[in-house]
């Protein structure tokens, strides 16, 4: 889970990107505190949590090197000003995986751990962000949705900075979504009332529906086990590939501005159900990231909005998914 110290470091790196500018320089030779968990040490990334090392900032005017989290905003040797010069030191994807089967293998695993920064981590997030295309996006769809993510246009390193933290709000939300529907099944606001709300109108309801958080199907996901993945075609019975449906995913994932995409579905095994997601990875250079969990195949399988992420449940694949 993402600890607090955590969450400040990523805070942190937030607020530093923000106002930030030019690129940084390693003090390689020297031992570092981990901005994110207070360990002491001598490698690239943290051994405890995974924090990238932070990098020093180099004077733009003598070339007097400061530690990144210094309070001074001039050097105290030239005066030039530091605090242009800062730029974010917290990474949030991790370094990639080899394959397509690893990153989505990865991912389903954070869910069988119960980690949420794992599940992040399977993510490409600095990388995709560098690379998105909104204009794309917008150019394929051919409307401006107030409830789309990322949806604003500009190549400034703010837009870009304001883009990459919606894209991991709207992953987040996706997994968020998915994981409520898995633990409130018939429960949930938007499969037992035509509202998709619930009225709690008094105490003893409220305290009834709060036990409904607590029914054990979040730990039986550490049961996950038997990871199989299929093609597009072998889960949509050939529909992915008939009329202009691979037109339209060439068109569709442009957005991405990757060298490579494909839909994974993958199945596993949850104790007595099936567990379903397919996201849409994509390769970057040498490495394979997911960049979505919504994709064309789940589209065609008209898979509910709210199990974009996964879907779980009892029966077989077809009931599991719809169709």
């Amino acid at each position: 889970m993402i600890t607090i110290k955590r969450a400040v470091a990523i805070f942190s790196a937030v607020m530093l990107m923000v106002f930030a500018g030019c690129s940084l320089v390693y003090a390689e030779e020297e031992s570092w505190t981990c901005p994110g968990c207070r360990a002491i040490n001598n490698t690239n990334f943290c051994t405890q949590c995974g924090t990238q090392r932070p990098e020093t900032i180099t004077c733009p005017g003598c070339g007097e090197k400061y530690p990144v989290d210094t309070s001074d905003i001039f050097c105290g040797n030239c005066g030039a000003k530091l605090k242009e010069v800062v730029k974010h030191f917290i990474r949030l994807e991790g370094n990639g995986f080899d394959t397509p089967e690893e990153a989505v293998t990865y991912y389903l695993e954070g869910l069988k751990n119960l980690d949420f920064e794992q599940i992040l981590g399977a993510f490409a997030w600095e990388t995709q962000a560098e690379h998105f295309s909104t204009e794309t996006k917008l150019r394929r769809i051919m409307t401006y949705f107030i409830t789309q993510r990322p949806r604003m246009l500009g190549d400034s390193d703010f837009i870009r900075t304001a883009n990459l933290y919606s894209l991991l709000a709207a992953q987040i939300d996706a997994i968020y979504s998915s994981l409520e529907l898995y633990i409130l099944q018939e429960d949930h606001p938007l499969t037992s009332t035509s509202t998709g709300s619930i009225s709690l109108e008094e105490d003893v309801d409220f305290e009834k529906f709060k036990s409904k958080f607590n029914n054990g199907r979040v730990e039986k996901l550490a049961e996950l086990t038997n990871i199989r993945f299929f093609t597009p075609d072998e889960m949509t019975g050939n529909k992915f590939s008939m009329g202009q449906n691979p037109e339209n995913y060439i068109k569709q994932n442009a957005m991405y501005g990757a060298d490579e995409t494909v839909d994974l579905p993958a199945v596993a095994d949850v104790g007595d159900e099936l567990l379903y997601c397919c996201p849409t990875v994509a390769r970057y250079g040498e490495k394979w990231y997911l960049v979505s969990v919504f994709s064309m195949t789940n589209n065609i399988l008209g898979l509910n909005t709210i199990s974009q992420a996964f879907a779980c449940g009892e029966g077989d694949i077809s009931e599991l998914i719809g169709y």
